[in-house]
């Protein structure tokens, strides 16, 4: 488990290439636990939160969001995933979508077969989004992502494969991965 992240914030004081750098160390636990509470993202209608708390969690959430640099490890890359959690997100979660493009392809395999059994139980939406954008991926990145997916989920074990495959094969039936992507997402041996 990490217990530390390292979060670097560029800088162009002082340097007028910008490209000073300097680290931040922030306790893992502690940035969950906050990423968690701001993802949670306050429903319209809620007034038991105050529209300034509202506004300040909000931003506050893509604040960590754009912090995010893809080396915070799986910890990190299910972290995020873990955060996606209201039903409305007001446009909030295309943001974490980007954070999780910045991960290795590896780290990002590993942190889909580890997190996705829970998103889909808790938001089928999110997770078909992400399965959808994983699939039509056309970059060098998103394909290695693909398919160091496909090994993962050819590893995992069968509770974790049973999870991932039938919400495949619901998606691929008028739903998220339905059309060109129907069979992308599969589990491969090596």
């Amino acid at each position: 488990m990490n217990s530390n992240l390292h979060f670097y914030f560029g800088s162009n004081i002082g340097d007028p290439f910008g490209m000073y750098l300097f680290v931040k160390h922030i306790d893992f636990d502690f940035w969950r636990k906050e990423l968690l509470f701001t993802g949670n993202i306050v429903q319209d209608g809620d007034e038991s939160v105050s529209q300034s708390d509202r506004e300040q969690r909000f931003n506050r959430y893509l604040e960590m969001i754009d912090a995010v640099c893809g080396d915070e490890g799986v910890e990190g890359f299910v972290a995020l995933m873990d955060s996606l959690q209201a039903e409305d997100d007001y446009g909030a979660y295309q943001s974490t979508y980007g954070a999780l493009r910045r991960f290795p392809s590896k780290v990002a395999a590993q942190g889909l077969t580890t997190a996705l059994p829970s998103l889909i139980v808790r938001h089928r939406d999110c997770a078909g989004d992400i399965l959808c954008q994983l699939a039509n991926g056309t970059s060098i990145q998103s394909q290695a992502t693909l398919s160091e997916f496909q090994k993962e989920l050819a590893k995992a074990d069968a509770q974790t494969q049973a999870a991932i495959m039938g919400f495949v094969a619901r998606e691929e039936n008028g739903g998220w991965l339905d059309g060109r992507r129907k069979g992308l997402i599969r589990p491969i041996d090596v």
